[in-house]
């Protein structure tokens, strides 16, 4: 019995050396920030952010930054103008684009570390901040006279009052309008896993997937409320982030 255990003991032994064998143990240096950004695509649009990660411990960073993300109406539907086959595609009833600005504060919090250098790193992250939505008018491109073929075309600013699909001859630059950009301030909040991946000591490559609310004090213009189309204060979306960055000693 007694020779059974020891026999047993060895094997142990033997084999936690093997498993350590295989942890990633190369020589770890204490990070203090990062600094990575990055793609995202959502529900109804795509963006841009970049962040700024400041570790207070070895497992909880502090995180400062910014998004841009680009919003659209669910009723949202790409139109052409049937008789002109080099007519830009536009909106039909979209009266306002959307853009919208996050300063985000927040925190990333270390859930699962690395094991081996080809494993994932997984992080909880959340953030909070102001919601600043740019909200930008929606130039076409119309035809004049209002049949067809048209003699001219103008740039005009949308109006569902006399603007519709017979007069519509596609859409204008987006550039149209950009001097009458009107701010409607807001907040929102975030909450994903990241999971990096970077078999790079100080680099930083990952996905986060999660989800995001933004709020606002009215609701915002997007769509002329035609034909049971409304327009919304709340938008909530799931969203899927690609990120690269760099971790640093200093």
């Amino acid at each position: 019995m007694r020779s059974t255990l020891i026999l047993f003991l060895l094997l142990l032994n033997g084999t936690v050396a093997l498993a350590q064998q295989t942890i990633y143990e190369e020589t770890r240096v204490p990070y203090k920030r990062e600094l990575y950004g990055g793609i995202l695509v959502h529900g109804d649009g795509w963006g841009l952010h970049f962040y700024h990660a400041k570790y207070n411990t070895a497992r909880d960073r502090r995180l400062l930054g910014i998004e841009v993300v680009g919003m659209k109406h669910p009723k949202e539907v790409k139109s052409f103008n049937p008789y002109y086959e080099d007519a830009r595609g536009y909106f039909y009833g979209k009266s306002n684009a959307l853009l919208i600005l996050r300063p985000t504060y927040g925190r990333k919090l270390q859930l699962t570390d690395k094991i081996r250098r080809s494993g994932a790193e997984v992080n909880f992250i959340w953030g909070i901040g102001p919601s600043i939505g740019l909200v930008k008018p929606v130039y076409l491109q119309i035809g004049k006279p209002d049949r067809i073929p048209y003699e001219n075309i103008a740039v005009e600013r949308y109006d569902p009052a006399i603007h519709d699909v017979q007069n519509i001859y596609g859409r204008a630059t987006w550039f149209n309008g950009v001097g009458e950009i009107k701010p409607i301030i807001g907040g929102f909040g975030r909450v994903a896993l990241s999971f990096e991946y970077s078999t790079e000591t100080t680099g930083l490559k990952g996905l986060e997937v999660g989800a995001m609310v933004d709020v606002y004090q009215k609701t915002v213009p997007i769509m002329a409320e035609l034909e049971g189309v409304r327009n919304k204060q709340f938008f909530f979306q799931f969203y899927l982030a690609l990120q690269f960055g760099k971790k640093f000693v200093q």
